[in-house]
């Protein structure tokens, strides 16, 4: 962003836009840069739960667009409860991280992210096996255990040190990288690299491959909301008034959905098949309650002026 300093020509690259006042007639708006994009306004969150016949949106954030994606992710587990069995949400790599996946799996959740966000680490390092706290390298690709080690608390990394012998003759002595000093060798390694790199080798797996064909509906729902219920124009300004509105064409786009769910239910119910009409609408019933309960409980719900991010999540119906 660019502004003019006092009464000169002269222009200056404000280091951190979100920090300035962007919009006098919306203070709460922030400003960022994504996917190459400069966006100015807010950005909503969308949890998706998917059957084989139908979907509907159970849950929505709404906040200032420098929230980040990690973020809502990790806001959404730390309110659920336990899943059922088999339950699992598929998102892009901006929701992943090993506290996300910690959570989920708290929660009897598979998290599973379909692409990968930063720089990639050696698939090396998804066979270093640490402790349970992910503070001390115990062993190494190699099967080498540490003579000793150290965590590095500033930067979250484990310092191992290793003999000599066993980093000489190494087969992954290149992909490794360790420092050889003059009578050890010093690895520094971050749990997180590991698990980055379990990441990576899911990612080639057959049932990854099921996950990401999942994925490819994910954007459905943005392009929705912006091509037919316009979430990128809402006529007003502040946070609480554009979440309001937010929150209304949401609920626009469930009570379509569930319309189009029931009318597909039409020819089931005729052949007096109604026990069966009656438990799928029982379950939606309840899904959409909880998400109205507390949609209008908190009457706060948004507008947004940057990128819609959607999830999807298994759902029984």
């Amino acid at each position: 962003m660019m502004v003019a300093q006092g009464g000169f020509d002269k222009k200056e690259e404000v280091e951190n836009p979100s920090e300035v006042l962007l919009n006098p007639s919306d203070p709460e708006a922030t400003f960022r840069y994504k996917a190459g994009g400069r966006h100015l306004g807010y950005v909503g969150n969308v949890v998706e739960a998917v059957g084989e016949k139908s979907s509907l949106v159970i849950v929505y954030d709404y906040q200032q667009n420098t929230y980040a994606d990690n973020q809502f992710m990790k806001d959404y587990l730390n309110e659920k409860k336990d899943f059922s069995d088999g339950s699992f949400i598929v998102a892009d790599g901006a929701y992943s991280g090993e506290e996300n996946s910690r959570l989920a799996s708290e929660h009897n959740l598979k998290l599973v992210t379909t692409n990968f966000t930063g720089r990639k680490p050696d698939e090396i390092y998804a066979d270093f096996v640490f402790t349970d706290d992910g503070k001390y390298l115990i062993k190494c690709k190699n099967n080498r255990v540490p003579e000793d080690c150290i965590y590095d608390p500033g930067n979250e990394r484990s310092v191992a040190y290793f003999r000599i012998s066993d980093c000489e003759g190494c087969p992954y002595k290149e992909r490794c990288q360790s420092r050889f000093l003059k009578t050890r060798v010093r690895k520094e390694v971050s749990w997180k690299s590991v698990g980055r790199a379990k990441q990576l080798q899911y990612m080639q797996t057959e049932e990854f491959s099921e996950y990401a064909k999942f994925r490819n509906g994910v954007e459905a729902i943005p392009s929705l909301l912006r091509r037919r219920y316009h979430v990128d124009k809402i006529p007003v300004h502040g946070k609480k008034r554009t979440r309001l509105f937010f929150g209304f064409k949401i609920a626009a786009l469930d009570f379509q959905k569930l319309l189009d769910y029931t009318n597909s239910l039409d020819s089931y119910a005729s052949n007096k098949k109604t026990a069966g009409f009656f438990s799928h609408m029982e379950q939606i019933s309840c899904y959409s309650y909880n998400f109205y309960e507390k949609y209008f409980s908190l009457m706060i719900s948004t507008g947004i002026s940057s990128p819609v991010q959607s999830l999807k999540e298994a759902a029984p119906w």
